[in-house]
């Protein structure tokens, strides 16, 4: 297990997308709706960016999610182990993906793409 993604939020994605590929020099991972995910050269991490339509206070913090990557074989033993803990998992992606919240109330995401 490893953190690979952190997951923030945006209100302008062009811009946003403008600054960390021409100013920091990350490199465009791949998009899906409403997303950008950004990659550091020669590293596996990776930044993604939601658009949101809602104004939110930066100075609170902008944190979506972040997800935590595991090996497949591992994924439904904690999948199971999650659900044994009886923590409420409210949203899916896929197969293999599934978010929840952590004590804190952060929002998590298991997956083994």
């Amino acid at each position: 297990m490893g953190l690979q993604h952190l997951s923030l939020k945006t209100r302008d994605l062009k811009a946003t997308e403008r600054f960390y590929t021409e100013v920091l020099g990350l490199r465009v991972a791949f998009r899906h709706r409403g997303m950008v995910f950004l990659e550091s050269p020669g590293e596996e991490d990776v930044l993604d960016f939601c658009q949101v339509s809602r104004a939110f206070d930066p100075r609170a913090g902008g944190l979506d999610h972040f997800g935590l990557h595991v090996e497949r074989r591992r994924f439904g033993a904690l999948r199971e182990r999650v659900k044994a803990a009886r923590v409420k998992i409210v949203g899916r992606r896929g197969r293999w993906a599934f978010y929840f919240k952590d004590p804190n109330g952060y929002m998590v995401e298991l997956y083994a793409d």
